[in-house]
């Protein structure tokens, strides 16, 4: 599985690169929710699986790469979800989250991770 993720990531970083898009360009390599509880998935060494609260339900490794990015890399071990990820997404495209994000219904951070 994981030489397909890189044979995968190559196939995509080339085409970014072949059509110029790859210097400004920032990718999200992300998992979903744990693995399937009728499968042969594992979260070994975390508990639960797909569809449960415990950790191997809910946490997934992820990460951004980006010839944008300088500096050392960072590693947060917080909770969070995708829609966490919206505000910071905006500022790193040089954008303003919408003013509905604050809205009594839809509360999400317009916080910058």
């Amino acid at each position: 599985m994981v030489d397909t993720l890189d044979q995968a990531t190559g196939v995509v970083l080339e085409a970014l690169q072949e059509k110029g898009m790859l210097e400004n360009s920032l990718v999200i390599f992300s998992s979903d929710n744990g693995g399937h509880i009728g499968g042969q998935g594992s979260n070994w060494p975390l508990r639960g699986m797909k569809n449960t609260l415990w950790e191997g339900g809910v946490r997934v490794p992820a990460f951004v790469w980006s010839p944008l990015l300088v500096g050392r890399g960072r590693v947060s071990w917080d909770l969070m979800h995708f829609v966490d990820w919206m505000p910071t997404l905006y500022h790193l495209a040089g954008k303003r989250p919408p003013c509905f994000l604050k809205s009594p219904t839809q509360r999400v951070s317009t916080v910058s991770i």
